[in-house]
């Protein structure tokens, strides 16, 4: 059954099915999270102290503040039996995290790393537009662990024509197997054409009457743009590969089964000392001392949320530590379609 958070899958790959079995310790963490910022937006927030640590507390609290903020005095709906969604041609019946009907808007929480969402948003999208005969739909993804919002806006033809588009290619009996980022989660992975041929299109990096050495590999690969962005792409696949061949090595030392080139290593796990010691420890120190202990800085968030919390105004000096640049893919993007 297509789920409509399959969706941002089925657009890489229209041969991807949603891996059945036990619930992931990340989705399990997910869902209590979930259930924890709808109490908390429907006026009781005990599910929240309920959360497994701090920090889960801290993130959900934050989601549930950004939501009320982009409601404004607008009415929220966070009853998870009043936030069902049928979007046509999918027959599984989604469930959005809240929604504002009056500004036709829905909120999604998400924990985790930030990731592309956008199609599961459109087909909430088109879902809520048909039932409520609207022409404009905006969803907001809420990264409740970066602390970051996403916003995506769709008219109804537009969301209707994204959505078909996905079906239609998902429906299609000659579909083809295209390797993504999304192969580990696929129930088909352990059996898929389509990473075997990208692994072995990997291997062969150049002509076959090519003797190469490294430094030929890489000349081959950097005189095409093209050729060592697609390289890069299959290279991939490797990963996971790599992670079940190293899982398994280890599972099998453990077991005390020999295996040529690698041994197990132990290292000892770091002391921490408990909120008492701290304390005590503390006491004698001058306020110097103190911010010497604790390295000169704190993040400017956690001290922004303490100020707000004692009522004291946030008029600290702040900086940033130096920007962080990583290599993404690029995707490209729709083209918004104008009514």
């Amino acid at each position: 059954m297509i789920r409509h958070s399959s969706l941002p899958k089925l657009a890489q790959c229209a041969c991807y099915e949603s891996a059945s079995g036990e619930s992931s310790p990340a989705a399990a963490r997910g869902s209590k999270m979930d259930e924890a910022f709808r109490f908390a937006l429907n006026g009781d927030p005990k599910k929240i102290t309920s959360l497994d640590n701090q920090d889960d507390q801290k993130a959900v609290c934050w989601a549930v503040y950004q939501v009320t903020q982009i409601a404004g005095d607008n009415h929220i709906i966070s009853d998870e039996s009043k936030l069902k969604v049928k979007t046509a041609g999918i027959d599984h019946i989604g469930t959005e995290d809240c929604r504002i009907p009056s500004l036709c808007i829905s909120c999604d929480l998400k924990s985790g790393q930030v990731r592309d969402y956008e199609n599961q948003m459109m087909a909430y999208a088109y879902g809520n537009m048909a039932r409520d005969f609207c022409d404009e739909w905006t969803c907001y993804l809420i990264f409740c662990d970066q602390q970051r919002i996403v916003k995506h806006s769709f008219n109804y033809e537009e969301a209707k024509a994204g959505v078909e588009e996905i079906l239609a290619k998902a429906n299609d009996p000659d579909k083809k197997p295209t390797p993504c980022e999304y192969c580990k989660w696929c129930s088909n992975y352990s059996t898929c054409n389509g990473i075997a041929t990208a692994v072995n299109d990997t291997l062969v990096v150049v002509d076959s009457d090519l003797h190469a050495n490294v430094a030929q590999l890489k000349e081959y690969l950097s005189a095409d743009p093209e050729r060592i962005s697609a390289f890069v792409k299959k290279a991939n696949i490797f990963n996971e590969l790599v992670d079940w061949a190293k899982d398994l090595i280890k599972e099998r030392l453990t077991n005390n089964e020999p295996v040529v080139g690698y041994k197990l290593q132990n290292s000892k796990g770091i002391e921490y000392c408990g909120a008492e010691a701290l304390y005590s420890a503390t006491e004698t120190l001058s306020k110097f001392e103190v911010i010497d202990l604790f390295g000169g800085k704190i993040k400017a968030n956690d001290l922004r949320e303490f100020a707000e919390k004692k009522g004291i105004p946030f008029e600290f000096e702040t900086y940033r530590s130096k920007d962080i640049i990583r290599m993404v893919e690029d995707k490209p993007k729709k083209e918004k379609k104008t009514k």
